[in-house]
């Protein structure tokens, strides 16, 4: 496996990586492709889940954007009244969905990577990015935000100098992790 592909989200016009979430520690997604008949496969090794998501917020209400999937049937039924059409690495997406996303918690979110903090392995963590924040969404809209970018900076380049040091079966479990624990 590699550094995964992460989720999006667009937010105030501005693209952002989802870093984390509540629930992200239990397998749980914020969009489960399983509930609309779809059997994500593994598409490459940077996306072993076989699916990404592009979320956004508009009006300051959660929505999937787009889907890219790899369905292990070559099955892709309509979501939303859109159809699927061929995309990469023989995976298809699904462009414009405007899915409302009844999700209540917080989501992590981060832009401005500092490559220098790059983990080749799972998802990247908060603490290499430069602008970090945390949304709190109650059934899908949002009710609280907070910079937390600052907090991030004090944490700065522990997990990654600290990465190779671990068991490397920890080190990989941890890696995949998508959950609110702030490193």
């Amino acid at each position: 496996m590699t550094a995964q592909i992460p989720d999006m989200i667009i937010w105030k016009e501005e693209e952002y990586e989802i870093l984390g979430y509540e629930g992200g520690e239990k397998g749980i997604e914020l969009f489960n492709p399983k509930k609309f008949g779809l059997s994500p496969q593994f598409i490459h090794t940077a996306c072993g889940r076989g699916f990404y998501c592009t979320y956004k917020i508009v009006s300051d209400v959660l929505y999937l954007d787009t889907l890219c999937v790899k369905d292990e049937h070559g099955n892709y039924p309509t979501i939303n009244g859109i159809d699927a059409s061929p995309g990469e690495d023989f995976a298809y997406e699904y462009r414009h969905i405007n899915l409302p996303i009844q999700y209540s918690g917080l989501i992590r979110i981060g832009t401005d990577f500092l490559r220098e903090y790059y983990v080749h392995m799972g998802f990247q963590k908060p603490s290499a990015y430069g602008i970090v924040w945390d949304i709190e969404f109650s059934e899908g809209k949002i009710i609280d935000t907070k910079d937390i970018s600052e907090k991030v900076k004090e944490i700065r380049g522990e997990y990654h100098d600290g990465y190779h040091k671990r068991e490397l079966i920890d080190g990989i479990y941890d890696a995949f992790k998508r959950d609110m624990v702030l490193r």
